[in-house]
């Protein structure tokens, strides 16, 4: 009943500090107690502020403030938990704020109110006698939380639009000023002015999927636009309605073969959000307000044009990444309802015989087919980032893509020759002929060496002395098994499965997991694959996971730390691994792991889920083998203990040399110190080694060190029983190992193990490598 009439007041809130202020005396009331107050956090200042109160003093609203490592509230805000205190006056973290005369209240309850793991602030109850409260009014004040949190975030959006509608009226001027200015250039000049980059005829951004290619420019600009249609309809209302209603239907139409279509080539990619345009598509609201229009004299198209402006304008005012989304989709389904009610066909590209190089503002969902085109060199953007969905399907099809290049609209034309260079993220415009040239012989040297490569691909990567190293395949997308079959991967040794939860709306559901794990060990076929548990956090947090910023984030709230708060859907993701083992060679794999009670937690949460699927009657694979990834400093002094948990290891080293030597390697500052053959990197790879041979267990490494064919001859002689890559680089290192004896790569890692300088470890390591007859592999890796 109380949860009701809280769910009542907030239902009818149309002043929110007033609505507060009724919750907190209904609260007071109901539940009996001296104090009730709420803290709301001010995420620009970092501040909790009182924002209403029953009890305390009600001049200190507004004014009590205190950081988030201050007093009990901060303390509920920092462990994001309720926080109960029986005497809070003798708690360490209790400060008085003598505004407030809460001195004579003892005993305190503070439950958090967040959203998505976001705070949002603090609901507090406290009384004047020492009392431990109850499970049931913790759990009740934890239920409540929840509609208040719900409407702090809608107070958060009004807000959010007001200082938006202030900025846009204080920047009109500054915008006025700068579009005078460049349409005075534009008279002068007849041009667009152009950046200083593009004029030189290079342009910078950044590269998203490897490699490079050459081809002639092919702008993708929308089809149609509303410029110069109809205002009013010429026939009847019933004919114009008949129109739009033929318009919807098409592209309902042309949406689902898309989807079809989209999941053939990238099934990681959100169904949701076909869906979305496909429920746009049958939104009353969207669909009623044009069909109003054209009733009251608007044409289809001006009715169409009327709305989209509106809606467009009404998301644009939104900051939640998940509304700019939906602003995406509507962009797109408003081009497609246009193009036909003006009965334009689909696009069509350049003849598959010409070489061409798509270049665009963006790519929806209706371009991605566009990249499976046969002429297609490379891509261009002038917007995404590096796991954009474009982004992503161009690194699964191989085709070399430079994201982020500012100017890009003014500066390339339609018919110009270019080079996207995916590794470095440049393209070049109309390249001078020496530029061309240089490009053009890498481009033959690479097709041969591919070409003797490919001899090797059904030959196992076995030393010349009998020894056999597995090499396998990191991916994290089902397309990438094309390649990682292509250049004779073993199997996947990492399959990264954060990708998935990037593109989508919101966490994965069990069986949306194992439907693309499944998918996994059919194309596999037997091979094994070593699935590795959500690596979120740091760099690559979804955008429906809203969290406040952190200071570091590489240190902070990531990897298994994230799946062992949420337990939930830690669990959801065991069960699907495990279901999916039944159609396969499957083995789990947890990231960063610091010690052994994660393990232990994680044993125990799996063997829940096992007990869970035997009761329900689902098949698994009750001996599926555990594996931990190998890539903190506190992971490789423990070695020795953890590999009494798990069957398998797996080291990290990128991770792992950069929490070693305290290096950033994002960081242009310090990243030449970010040194694989660093000595301490070595040492520490060894011990790993020898605590796993000891226990008798495997150990592989998925870092980038095994794709160098330097560090991989080390790590071969070191003794690790397998490599995973990235599939491109697998040829080359099977070469290597197919090269050398095993027992020369044991005497000359002994050797480098000894050294104590990074110098002195290269000058050996080339040495020997020259010795080995193999030093040729270092000019062929970069």
């Amino acid at each position: 009943m109380l949860l009701e009439d809280v769910a009542t007041i907030i239902a009818h809130a149309h002043d929110v500090r007033a609505s507060l202020r009724e919750i907190v005396e209904l609260l007071a009331e109901r539940l009996d107690m001296e104090v009730c107050s709420l803290y709301v956090y001010d995420v620009a200042r970092k501040l909790l502020v009182l924002a209403a109160t029953k009890g305390l003093d009600p001049q200190s609203v507004g004014k009590v403030s205190m950081r988030v490592d201050e007093g009990l509230t901060g303390y509920a805000v920092e462990k994001l938990e309720p926080v109960m205190a029986v005497d809070a006056l003798a708690h360490p973290r209790y400060k008085y704020f003598p505004e407030t005369g809460e001195e004579r209240y003892h005993s305190f309850l503070g439950v958090p109110v967040v959203d998505k793991r976001e705070p949002l602030g603090v609901l507090v109850v406290q009384t004047s006698r020492r009392r431990r409260f109850t499970r049931d009014q913790i759990r009740l004040l934890k239920a409540i939380s929840a509609p208040i949190g719900g409407l702090l975030v809608r107070a958060q959006l009004q807000e959010s639009l007001r200082s938006k509608e202030e900025e846009r009226r204080s920047a009109h001027d500054r915008m006025l000023e700068v579009t005078q200015r460049l349409q005075a250039y534009e008279r002068e000049h007849g041009r667009p002015r152009p950046a200083a980059a593009a004029a030189l005829g290079r342009l910078p951004g950044l590269g998203a999927s490897p490699g490079f290619g050459i081809g002639r420019a092919h702008l993708l600009k929308p089809q149609v636009s509303f410029a110069g249609v109809q205002r009013q309809r010429r026939g009847s209302a019933k004919r114009e309605l008949a129109r739009w209603q033929s318009a919807v239907e098409r592209s309902v139409e042309e949406i689902g073969r898309l989807a079809h279509r989209v999941r053939a080539t990238l099934p990681e990619i959100d169904a949701a959000m076909f869906e979305a345009q496909r429920l746009m598509l049958g939104d009353p609201n969207f669909v009623g307000r044009v069909e109003a229009l054209i009733r009251g004299e608007a044409s289809a198209e001006h009715a169409l044009e009327q709305v989209l402006g509106q809606m467009i304008a009404e998301f644009e005012r939104i900051a939640d990444p998940y509304m700019r989304d939906r602003l995406f989709d509507l962009k797109d389904v408003g081009q497609r309802l246009l193009r036909n009610l003006l009965g334009v066909s689909e696009r069509t590209t350049p003849s598959a015989a010409a070489a061409f190089v798509l270049v665009a503002r963006e790519l929806t969902l209706s371009d991605l087919p566009m990249m499976e085109q046969q002429g297609l060199r490379g891509i261009v953007l002038a917007t995404g980032g590096v796991t954009s969905h474009a982004s992503i399907l161009a690194k699964s099809l191989e085709i070399p893509t430079v994201v982020g290049v500012e100017h890009l609209e003014d500066a390339v034309h339609e018919g110009d020759q270019l080079i996207v260079d995916g590794n470095a993220g440049i393209v070049y415009i109309s390249p001078a002929p020496d530029v061309l040239r240089e490009y053009e012989r890498l481009g033959r040297e690479y097709r041969a060496f591919n070409r003797e490569l490919e001899t090797l691909r059904e030959l196992p990567a076995e030393t010349r002395d009998g020894h056999r190293v597995s090499l396998t395949a990191n991916v994290g997308l089902l397309g990438d098994l094309v390649l990682a079959m292509h250049h004779g991967a073993e199997g996947v040794g990492l399959y990264r499965t954060e990708f998935p939860f990037m593109s989508h709306r919101d966490f994965l559901t069990e069986d949306e997991q194992l439907d693309l794990y499944r998918m996994m060990l059919q194309r596999l076929e037997g091979r094994p694959i070593a699935i590795r548990t959500l690596d979120m956090g740091a760099d690559k947090y979804p955008s429906y996971l809203r969290l406040p910023r952190e200071e570091n984030p590489f240190l902070g709230w990531r990897s298994i730390r994230i799946s062992l708060e949420m337990p939930e859907l830690f669990s959801a993701q065991l069960r699907a691994i495990l279901r999916a083992s039944a159609y396969g060679d499957v083995r789990i794999l947890f990231p960063m792991i610091s010690g052994l009670e994660e393990i232990r937690r994680i044993k125990e949460l799996l063997a829940q889920a096992q007990e869970d699927l035997h009761r329900e009657g689902h098949a698994f694979n009750a001996e599926l083998p555990l594996g931990i990834m190998i890539e903190v400093p506190s992971a490789v002094r423990l070695a020795p203990e953890l590999s009494q948990e798990v069957d398998f290891f797996s080291i990290g080293t990128n991770d792992l040399i950069q929490y070693l030597l305290a290096v950033d390697r994002n960081n242009p500052r310090v990243a030449p110190l970010y040194e694989p053959l660093h000595p301490a990197v070595l040492r520490a790879i060894a011990d790993t080694v020898v605590a796993a041979r000891a226990a008798g267990k495997r150990v592989t490494i998925c870092g980038e060190m095994a794709a160098d064919p330097a560090c991989s001859l080390i790590l071969m002689g070191m003794g690790l029983d397998g490599l995973s890559m990235g599939p491109f680089f697998i040829p080359v290192i099977k070469r290597l190992i197919r090269s050398v004896e095993l027992t020369r790569a044991r005497q000359l890692a002994a050797e480098l193990l000894r050294l104590e300088t990074v110098k002195e470890i290269k000058g050996c390591l080339f040495e020997g490598m020259r010795a080995l007859g193999v030093i040729d592999f270092m000019d062929m890796y970069h």
